[in-house]
C-alpha cells in the first residue's frame, strides 16, 4: 500500500496517478462516448470552459492558491457526473474558503449554492488497509438543477500555513486526457529569494519580474482524447505545470530523510529487540533478513495520518507499542533496528503506480522502502508476502531517490526478468464421444508469478477446494466437478505449485458433432500465454505502455475418443523479435492423441515500452495472438 497517498485531494499524488492511469476507464464506463479515428473524443460528457488559478508562495514556504473553474455538461450523463463536487483539505496544515459556487443555466441564470447544498465531513476513517486521516475535512457540494447545457462554477481559496516537509512548497496542475479544457490560465508569484522552480509542458509560459517577485504566466487549452490502455509514465507526458521550492528529487529525499532519520533513535528497548533478532546470525545479510522478516511479520500495515503525518513517521516507541504503521513507519523501525546492529540502511523513495520516469520537478512520492548500501539491496518491509531479496511488482524497475548519508542519489530498483516471473502449465485432457471430458492440470510458478498464485490460493477457505474448482469451471463457461491440491503456501519462497483434477466436465465442446477445439483448453485462471500478451490491436500509440517481463510455458496432451476424426491441428511456429520476444510452438498428432508445447519469453529489460517499441513489437505479437486462436478441427 502507498503511504503518502492521503494528503488533501489536490495533493493526493497516488489518487492523481490512479486517475491518470485508470480514471478514463471509469469515465468510459459512465459515459461511453464515441471515438474519432484520431482518438479524440467526439462526444465527451462534459468540458471545462475555464480553469483559472493563482498561486502565491511566501518566504517561509507557506502558500496560498485561488482557483476558479467553470465546467459544462454536454450530455445528460455529463450533468449527473458534474452535479457533485468535493473539496478536501488537511485542517492541521491548511484552510479552505469556498468563495463562490453556483449553477449557471444555459439561459444565463445563476442558482447560488445555499448552506443546504453543502455537506461537511470531518476526518476520514477506513477499515483494513485503507488510509485514515482524522485531520481531513471534506466539503461536498451538490449543485442544484444541473441539466445538459448547464454549467457549474466555483471559486475557492486554500491557504497552507505549514509545509509538509521543511522548506518545501509545491504545486501541480494537469490537463487530464479525458476532458476538454477551453481555456486554462495560471499565475504563479514567488519571492525571488525563494528560488521557486516552475516547469510547464504543452502550455505557453512567460516569466517576468514584478518588484521583489518572480511571476510566471501560463496559459493553454486541451482537446480531450481517449487514454490508451495500460498507459505508463503519465507524469512526463500529460500537459502539466509543476512548482517546487526544492529543485531536485535528491533534495526532496534529503529533506524527507532529515525528518525521518532524526527519529531513528536506538533506545534500550530497540537494542534488546535487535539483539534478540540477531541471535545466532553471523552475516550482515542474515541479520538484515531477520530484521526484515520481523518487521513484515509483526507490524501490520495501518495508515493513520495526523498533521504532517503524510510524510513524517510516528515515533519508534509508538510503532512498537501499536504494532502497526504505514510504509514510513515500517521503514523507520527497520532502519533503527539495523542501526542497533551496526548495519547502514536508508530510506528510498519511489512511486508505486505505473511511473517509470520521474517528473521534471519533485512533487512528492507515493511510497518509501529501505536500501542497504553495504548489501546493495532494496527491501520493502510493508510487503508481508515478499521474501527478503525480492521486491513486489509495484516497487520493481522504479526510479528512486535514495537518501544516502552523504547526500541523496538517484538509483533504480531492479526490474523483473523473464526468469524471475515464470509459469509452467501442464495439462492432460481426455474427451469421450459425447463431448464430456476429464483433465489433470498442473501448475508450477516461480518469482512474481508464484507470489500472485499464492495470493489466490490463500483466498480459498479451508475445506472449500471443491467449491473453488466449481467456480473455476463456471468462470470458464463449463460445468463439472473436481478438486485442487497444493503444498502449503510458504511466503519465504517464491515458488508455488498446484494440481487440479477435473471430472465430468461438460461444455468443453461447443458442438460434439463438429467444430474447433483449442489444443490446450484454457481455464479461467491467469496461467496461460494468452493472458500475458497485452493489447496490440491499435495501429499506433501516442504514449508509453506497461510491458510485463515473463516466461510462460504450456505443455499439453489432448486425447479424443476414436469416434472423432481430427481434420487439422495448428502448425508449428517460431517467432523472434529483437525487442526481447521469443515464441515457439510445436504440435504432434498420433491418431487422436495430440501432444505439444508452447513457450513465450518477454524479456526486454524493463517494465515499460515506448510508442516506438510498441510499433516494433506489434506485428509479431499479433501473429502470436492469431496463432493462439488457432484450433484443432474435428468431426464425428
Amino acid at each position: 500500500m502507498n503511504a503518502f497517498d492521503s494528503r488533501s485531494r489536490e495533493r493526493t499524488l497516488s489518487r492523481l496517478l490512479q486517475r491518470a492511469a485508470a480514471g478514463f476507464a471509469l469515465f468510459l464506463a459512465a459515459s461511453t462516448p464515441a471515438l474519432a479515428q484520431d482518438n479524440r473524443l467526439q462526444v465527451a460528457p462534459s468540458e471545462i470552459v475555464l480553469s483559472q488559478s493563482t498561486w502565491r508562495f511566501h518566504e517561509d514556504a507557506t502558500q496560498q492558491q485561488e482557483v476558479q473553474v467553470q465546467r459544462r455538461a454536454l450530455t445528460d450523463q455529463g450533468a449527473l457526473i458534474i452535479g457533485r463536487q468535493s473539496f478536501s483539505f488537511n485542517k492541521d496544515l491548511e484552510q479552505l474558503e469556498i468563495l463562490e459556487a453556483y449553477t449557471l443555466k444555459a439561459d444565463g441564470r445563476k442558482i447560488t449554492i445555499q448552506s443546504e447544498h453543502v455537506q461537511v465531513q470531518n476526518g476520514v476513517a477506513a477499515a483494513g488497509l485503507g488510509q485514515s486521516w482524522p485531520g481531513v475535512e471534506i466539503r461536498l457540494i451538490t449543485f442544484p438543477d444541473v441539466q445538459k447545457g448547464d454549467s457549474i462554477a466555483w471559486r475557492y481559496r486554500k491557504t497552507t500555513s505549514k509545509p509538509a516537509l521543511p522548506s518545501w512548497a509545491n504545486g501541480f496542475e494537469f490537463a487530464y486526457p479525458w476532458e476538454t479544457i477551453r481555456a486554462q490560465n495560471t499565475r504563479i508569484e514567488a519571492p525571488k529569494t525563494l528560488r521557486l522552480q516552475v516547469f510547464a509542458e504543452d502550455y505557453q509560459m512567460k516569466k517576468s519580474v514584478e518588484g521583489l517577485l518572480d511571476v510566471w504566466s501560463i496559459e493553454g487549452n486541451h482537446d480531450a482524447y481517449s487514454m490508451e490502455p495500460h498507459s505508463a509514465n503519465s507524469l512526463v507526458w500529460m500537459p502539466r505545470v509543476y512548482m517546487s521550492t526544492l529543485a531536485t528529487h535528491q533534495a526532496w529525499a534529503d529533506s524527507f530523510a532529515q525528518a525521518t532519520m532524526a527519529k531513528a533513535v536506538v533506545t534500550p528497548e530497540i537494542q534488546a529487540l535487535a539483539d534478540q533478532i540477531a541471535q545466532g546470525k553471523s552475516s550482515n545479510r542474515d541479520k538484515a533478513k531477520g530484521v526484515y522478516d520481523w518487521v513484515r511479520q509483526n507490524i501490520r500495515y495501518v495508515a493513520v495520518y495526523i498533521g504532517t503525518g503524510g510524510y513524517v513517521p510516528n515515533s519508534v516507541k509508538d510503532i512498537l507499542s501499536n504494532r502497526y504503521g504505514d510504509c514510513k513507519d515500517h521503514v523507520l523501525l527497520m532502519v533503527t533496528l539495523l542501526k542497533a546492529m551496526g548495519i547502514d540502511a536508508v530510506p528510498a523513495l519511489l512511486n508505486t503506480t505505473a511511473e517509470y520516469a520521474l517528473p521534471e520537478l519533485p512533487i512528492g512520492f507515493t511510497h518509501v522502502i529501505v536500501y542497504l548500501p553495504t548489501l546493495q539491496q532494496f527491501a520493502d518491509p510493508t510487503a508481508s508476502t515478499i521474501p527478503f531479496g525480492a521486491l513486489p511488482w509495484d516497487d520493481a524497475d522504479k526510479p528512486t531517490a535514495v537518501a544516502l548519508a552523504g547526500g541523496a542519489h538517484l538509483m533504480r530498483t531492479p526490474p523483473f526478468t523473464a526468469q524471475s516471473n515464470r509459469l509452467v502449465v501442464k495439462s492432460s485432457w481426455t474427451v469421450d464421444s459425447s463431448g464430456k471430458s476429464q483433465a489433470v492440470v498442473e501448475v508450477n510458478a516461480a518469482g512474481n508469478a508464484a507470489t500472485m498464485l499464492q495470493d489466490r490460493l490463500q483466498q480459498i477457505p479451508a475445506g472449500m477446494g471443491s467449491a473453488a474448482v466449481q467456480r473455476i469451471l463456471e468462470g470458464s463457461k463449463m460445468s463439472g466437478k473436481g478438486f485442487i491440491t497444493y503444498p502449503a503456501v510458504q511466503r519465504e519462497m517464491q515458488t508455488q505449485s498446484l494440481r487440479l483434477e477435473l471430472e465430468d466436465v461438460r461444455q468443453l465442446l461447443a458442438d460434439p458433432a463438429a467444430g474447433s477445439l483449442a489444443p490446450h483448453p484454457r481455464l479461467q485462471l491467469p496461467l496461460y500465454i494468452a493472458d500475458a500478451m497485452g493489447n496490440y490491436t491499435a495501429e499506433t500509440r501516442r504514449n508509453p505502455m506497461t510491458c510485463t517481463p515473463a516466461h510462460l510455458r504450456e505443455e499439453f496432451e489432448l486425447t479424443l475418443d476414436p469416434a472423432f476424426k481430427v481434420l487439422r491441428v495448428p502448425k508449428d511456429m517460431h517467432e523472434t523479435q529483437a525487442g526481447g520476444i521469443v515464441f515457439n510452438a510445436q504440435y504432434r498428432l498420433e491418431g487422436n492423441h495430440l501432444t505439444g508445447w508452447r513457450e513465450l519469453v518477454l524479456d526486454h529489460g524493463r517494465h515499460w515500452c515506448s510508442p516506438d517499441q510498441y510499433a516494433k513489437r506489434r506485428e509479431v505479437m499479433q501473429r502470436i495472438a492469431q496463432h493462439l486462436r488457432s484450433g484443432l478441427l474435428y468431426t464425428q
